[in-house]
């Protein structure tokens, strides 16, 4: 990969760009990484009211895990990301995810297609927590934000949900419309450690 300015990491990258895979600022092994996950579906799930008890229910009947109605991640396959009170967003290696959802749902849920919506980001290294700090409006503290924690909130002025994956790892979801300004942020607030960037536009 190409290795970037370590004054100016965006000098010369138009600012509706995603910026350019490379390594950007530090020099050496970098601190964080961030890539794009390929081959996932994306769809929200809504509980229509007073019946997220018997979603989860079923959900979890056809899915052999629970699902947890927190800012939490539950399951694998899909996993259920809580994004609030009766309301998730699910990801699966299946094109047909939201139609499989619309049928273990049924009549309890409205469920909508979000592939085409949200771009999937990895982020790991031992900087990766401090990074995401620079924009975060929540505590990442691992002994707080604990692996399988999840959030919807805002990062540099992005609506992003994310969670832990493990001591030095997130994923994100970003809309695909923020993704320039948000590998940006990456960028920026990364070059101090030394980030490896692994997107395309």
């Amino acid at each position: 990969m190409a290795e970037h300015s370590t004054h100016d990491p965006l000098a010369g990258i138009a600012f509706d760009r995603v910026p350019p895979a490379g390594h950007y600022g530090r020099p050496g092994t970098p601190g964080a990484t961030a890539r794009i996950v390929e081959g996932l579906a994306l769809a929200t799930l809504a509980a229509r009211k007073g019946q997220t008890p018997a979603l989860t229910a079923r959900l979890a009947a056809i899915f052999g895990a629970p699902v947890v109605d927190a800012p939490r991640v539950s399951g694998t396959a899909p996993a259920f990301i809580g994004m609030g009170p009766g309301r998730w967003i699910a990801l699966a290696e299946d094109a047909a995810l939201a139609t499989h959802l619309r049928e273990a749902a049924g009549p309890l849920a409205a469920v909508t297609e979000q592939s085409d919506g949200y771009i999937v980001l990895d982020l790991a290294g031992p900087k990766a927590g401090w990074l995401l700090a620079k924009g975060a409006l929540i505590d990442l503290d691992p002994a707080i934000f604990r692996e399988g924690d999840a959030a919807t909130t805002v990062l540099a002025h992005i609506g992003v949900t994310l969670w832990r994956t493990g001591p030095e790892g997130f994923r994100l979801l970003v809309l695909r419309s923020y993704l320039a300004a948000f590998c940006r942020f990456l960028v920026t607030s990364g070059a101090e450690y030394g980030l490896r960037l692994d997107v395309r536009g």
